[in-house]
């Protein structure tokens, strides 16, 4: 019986003391016995629960802190997080450092599979993921290792104010100059260097001091990094990352179209098709009229980071020196004479050539050895404009051109016409003659300052003499049908050294 007693005295000391324990464990904010509590989600999953007291806030903001300092202050990220009420019974409870640092294992925790840290690398639009700074530099090495073979520039990172804040931008530069002073958004650029190599050709004349080797690489667009923490899935090994940027993909961009240009030379120069142009474009087919200036579509193979390259290059090629050119002031600008021919001459060549993606886009002479000289052509040539050619009449319906008819050769053009029509001169010049012409009827002949002769027939008036000065665009007889005509009409001819010709090649 006593010792009965003495087992449910201590049964009762001992539920007293865990009950004790209960008690300030909850009051330890270590428990939930009922009150209310938070669950903390971050990114969508549960890192823990913590007391209703627990500023939440201030903890997510340490932690982003924290992340922020690990990453060198590039942190892009928001941590997505939200919190619920609770009362489950004997949950445990974290206080803030227990929270910041559960908040801190689910960003960071690789093992845990779902985020990792991350740098980021915007690539054209293609995004990859990189553990740190020195893999994305390896990665943007390897991507001009074949075109720097002898590994002379190196990548700089810079900021740049008008991009978003944290985030940083990577180029080409001189690895010399990496390591003289921190890059800027001005230091690297194909354009700069061309622009000197001009220049310093320009400035010393005759002085020649060859450019040869790779002058400036860059990437085409600035290649932008940014952290963030991504799938683990999203994590490529730098092979397969140079792999996938450097493979050409079909992109569409604007081009202006060029004088000189058709749809086949447009094809070859962009690495393209004449049926892929056509069908982009909504052309009837390939033999539609296109205009320099216009916009159309093309459809060109390119990698998602490309170089740019600036290079000097030597050879020797043959070149024509521009001739001497002799004005004669009394000659049409049609009329010249070579008074003496000009030779082919040889000489080397230091050019700058800008290519991109291993297409030339730009090449500039800045250095030239002679090595035989080129003659240069001496030709004289008119300065006065000659006089042009209008159509004879207003309107009218053309019936007939110039060339074979009817078994015999017709040796102008004809317009149909109501009898009475209006017939101006095609061009200024001196009447020959007005009068009756077997076969041609009432007719007009005119000689022009250029040496040409007009003809027009079978009208019905004459309006002036023999003699007389005309002007373009004057009128000089009324249309109608006589000398050998089959109905009302103006028959027109133009005469070149004697010789009757097309006047429709000759009209404005």
């Amino acid at each position: 019986m006593q010792k009965e007693k003495m087992r449910t005295k201590l049964q009762l000391c001992a539920a007293g003391i865990l009950l004790l324990w209960v008690l300030l464990a909850a009051l330890g904010q270590q428990y939930g016995l009922g009150q209310k509590y938070l669950v903390v989600k971050v990114n969508g999953s549960v890192i823990g629960m913590t007391s209703a007291d627990t500023d939440v806030d201030s903890v997510m903001h340490d932690s982003r802190r924290i992340l922020a300092k690990q990453t060198e202050g590039y942190l892009m990220q928001e941590i997505v997080w939200e919190t619920e009420e609770s009362r489950k019974l004997f949950v445990p409870l974290m206080d803030e450092t227990e929270l910041r640092d559960a908040v801190l294992d689910a960003l960071q925790d690789e093992d845990a599979g779902a985020q990792v840290f991350a740098y980021t690398v915007n690539a054209g639009g293609t995004f990859i993921s990189f553990p740190d700074l020195a893999e994305v530099e390896d990665f943007l090495n390897r991507i001009k290792a074949e075109a720097d073979a002898e590994d002379s520039f190196g990548v700089c990172f810079y900021k740049r104010d008008d991009h978003r804040e944290g985030s940083l931008q990577a180029n080409l530069m001189l690895r010399k100059q990496v390591s003289e002073e921190p890059a800027t958004a001005g230091d690297a650029g194909v354009i700069l260097a061309l622009d000197r190599a001009l220049k310093a050709a320009e400035e010393n004349p005759g002085e020649n001091r060859y450019q040869r080797g790779i002058l400036e690489m860059e990437f085409t667009e600035d290649v932008e990094i940014f952290t963030d923490v991504v799938p683990r899935a999203n994590m490529m090994s730098i092979e397969d990352a140079v792999a996938e940027v450097t493979k050409t993909k079909e992109t569409n961009k604007i081009y202006e179209i060029e004088p000189g240009d058709c749809l086949s030379v447009i094809a070859v120069k962009h690495d393209t098709t004449v049926d892929s142009i056509v069908t982009l474009n909504g052309f009837e087919d390939e033999n539609v009229i296109i205009m320099a200036g216009q916009e159309i579509i093309l459809a060109v193979p390119e990698p998602d980071i490309a170089l740019r390259i600036c290079e000097g290059v030597v050879y020797e090629e043959d070149y024509t020196e521009n001739p001497i050119i002799i004005p004669n002031d009394a000659w049409y600008t049609t009329d010249e004479v070579v008074r003496q021919e000009g030779t082919v001459g040889r000489r080397e060549v230091n050019a700058v050539v800008v290519t991109e993606n291993g297409i030339e886009t730009e090449r500039s002479m800045i250095h030239q050895t002679i090595l035989a000289e080129s003659v240069p052509a001496v030709i004289e040539q008119g300065t006065k404009i000659p006089p042009t050619y209008i159509k004879p009449i207003s309107g009218g319906r053309f019936t007939s051109g110039f060339g074979m008819r009817w078994g015999r050769m017709h040796n102008g053009v004809d317009w149909a016409c109501p009898t009475g029509t209006t017939v101006y001169a095609s061009s200024s010049g001196t009447v020959v003659s007005a009068g009756w012409a077997s076969g041609y009827g009432n007719c007009v002949l005119i000689s022009h300052p250029d040496g040409r002769m007009t003809r027009y027939a079978h009208n019905s008036a004459l309006l002036v003499t023999a003699g007389q000065s005309v002007s373009q665009g004057q009128s000089i007889a009324l249309s109608g049908s006589t000398g050998r005509s089959t109905g009302p009409h103006v028959h027109f001819e133009i005469y070149i050294n004697g010789s009757r010709v097309n006047p429709l090649k000759y009209l404005n």
